[in-house]
């Protein structure tokens, strides 16, 4: 039996080899019951269940309810130690993360010659300070905020300009600033990462159309970076939401400290710690959201 070459829907005739060749090309069919299966999230699925399941158990059980009514206070110090930490984290990440995007050079004349001075101690002190806080766990890091630097820079605020610091040395506002200092210096390597991943040759043409450096990283690097280095920035900010349950180590109401209080009083383990963890989840998926969303938002402006 003779096999004679199909012909594609121009009419060129194909041969077996191309017909193969063709079929290859072909987009895989999507609309079966097969493609809607393996495009299903199941683990999504899984979590959703487990989620409603826990809700239900807690709203039918009294001590979970109970439980979980304490930790309400909890939840807002937590929420609140996650957002400013993680915003102040960005904008001290992003200082650093410009300060560290290129090596100083010296240069010649007066003007220029101060600007490269300035941008060599910027560079070091940038560089120390990274190098300091990502070589410190950040526990240590809050230990020293509460105990040893605010209660230093209160007393020498009053006995120097008279201006007294209301807020305590075991505060919110201290583990605000001690995160954002911590994650700081991680977020600038993300942004120094995403600074230099973009091509000299969109800079240069920048600087040829008369941009100066400030507009060159404003409006060329900048907004490129940022959608690059996405990803990673919200992980870290997944990251900040468990990380702030350490700011418990120094006496801080939030949703960790809350719990181990309340747990120690009636003895209820099971359930307090339960309903902790099912509220961190709930926390992390939230925000796993909320990163992906804007993922897409920033994708669909791109095109």
């Amino acid at each position: 039996m003779a096999v004679y070459p199909e012909r594609d829907p121009k009419g060129v005739e194909l041969s077996l080899t191309d017909e193969v060749r063709e079929k290859q090309r072909l987009p895989p069919k999507q609309n079966t019951l097969a493609g809607y299966l393996f495009r299903v999230p199941w683990w999504g699925l899984i979590i959703i269940g487990i989620g409603i399941f826990v809700y239900i158990s807690i709203a039918a059980n009294e001590e979970y309810s109970r439980a979980f009514d304490q930790l309400q206070e909890g939840i807002v110090i937590t929420t609140q130690v996650t957002v400013f930490s993680y915003l102040g984290g960005l904008t001290v990440g992003l200082l650093l993360a410009v300060a560290r995007s290129s090596y100083p050079k010296p240069k010649k004349g007066l003007i220029p010659g101060l600007f490269s001075i300035l941008h060599l101690l910027a560079y070091n002190v940038a560089t120390f300070f990274v190098e300091v806080m990502r070589g410190l766990p950040i526990l240590v890091l809050l230990v020293i905020a509460a105990y040893i630097v605010t209660p230093a820079f209160k007393e020498f605020m009053l006995e120097r300009f008279e201006i007294e610091i209301t807020f305590r040395a075991t505060s919110v506002e201290t583990c605000i600033i001690a995160l954002s200092m911590a994650y700081g210096a991680f977020l600038s390597e993300i942004f120094r990462a995403g600074i230099q991943s973009i091509e000299k040759g969109q800079i240069e043409a920048a600087k040829s159309i008369g941009m100066n450096n400030f507009q060159v990283m404003r409006f060329i690097v900048l907004p490129q970076a940022v959608r690059r280095v996405l990803p990673p920035l919200g992980n870290d900010f997944i990251a900040m939401i468990k990380d702030s349950s350490l700011v418990a180590y120094i006496g801080v109401r939030d949703l960790t400290q809350v719990s181990n209080v309340y747990a120690g009083s009636n003895f209820r383990f099971v359930e307090t710690y339960l309903t902790v963890a099912v509220i961190y989840l709930t926390l992390t998926l939230i925000g796993s959201l909320l990163v992906r969303l804007l993922e897409n938002h920033l994708k669909t402006e791109s095109r």
